[in-house]
């Protein structure tokens, strides 16, 4: 539990080790599928890996004397031995030495895999921050700026929650789940880009470069949503994996 809020009973108590639990079964699960040789979850894991490796040594988390220096080590061994032949074969049904449950899986292309990573990286990132906001809000007097960005916290975790469910109707090839995608990347897409217009700076109203460049993302999954390979993929009836 939350040492800050243990034994309080409340929510908020939760809210720690339930994001850990999730990262946890998330892990077990593509480690799972890693076993089966599934290649989808080989290049999310090297992806992955990549990024945390960067992202640790880049902010010194990852130089720390112990525990830090220890995971990137762990981290860098585990980017190797998954670029290795010997993993790269496994996940390869074409190769002599494949996993032999890999001809009874259903192999998503490409473009889905990147749709689902991105997809899963925001909803992730969205269920972060909004918990991180609620946390450090819950013990501070309340005011009225304060209430207003526990609202927005709370609406972001709700949508990282609906996002997170679409996210799993697209992964067994609901094509509801695609078009509610679409839908709610676009609506991102608006408001981000009419944030970036409207946003006030020291100078008076202009554009904000980074909401502009963040508009990108959701409009890039539009695309990637709507490509052939996503639509075929969505109205396959291949047994779900």
């Amino acid at each position: 539990m939350s040492a800050r809020y243990a034994g309080a009973w409340s929510p908020l108590e939760f809210v720690e080790p339930a994001l850990i639990t999730a990262v946890a079964v998330l892990c077990g699960l593509l480690a799972v599928k890693l076993r089966s040789g599934r290649d989808w979850a080989r290049r999310i894991v090297v992806i992955t890996t990549a990024i945390v490796l960067a992202v640790a040594i880049l902010t010194g988390a990852g130089t720390n004397p112990g525990t830090g220096i220890v995971g990137t080590l762990l981290f860098a061994l585990l980017l190797v031995m998954l670029l290795l032949r010997p993993t790269r074969d496994w996940c390869d049904c074409d190769a002599p030495r494949h996993s032999p449950k890999i001809d009874s899986a259903a192999q998503p292309p490409y473009q889905v895999v990147a749709s689902l990573l991105i997809l899963w990286t925001a909803t992730a990132i969205a269920l972060y921050a909004g918990s991180a906001a609620l946390l450090a809000l819950a013990g501070d007097e309340a005011n009225m700026a304060e209430e207003g960005l526990a609202r927005i916290a709370g609406a972001a975790m709700l949508l990282a929650l609906v996002q997170g469910a679409l996210n799993i109707g697209f992964s067994f090839h609901r094509n509801w789940a695609r078009w509610s995608t679409i839908i709610l990347a676009a609506a991102y897409a608006a408001w981000l880009l009419i944030a970036a217009i409207l946003n006030l700076t020291e100078d008076g109203p202009g554009p904000d470069l980074l909401l502009a460049l963040l508009s990108l993302v959701p409009l890039a999954l539009i695309a990637s949503m709507a490509s052939r390979e996503s639509r075929k993929w969505c109205r396959r009836a291949a047994p779900e994996s």
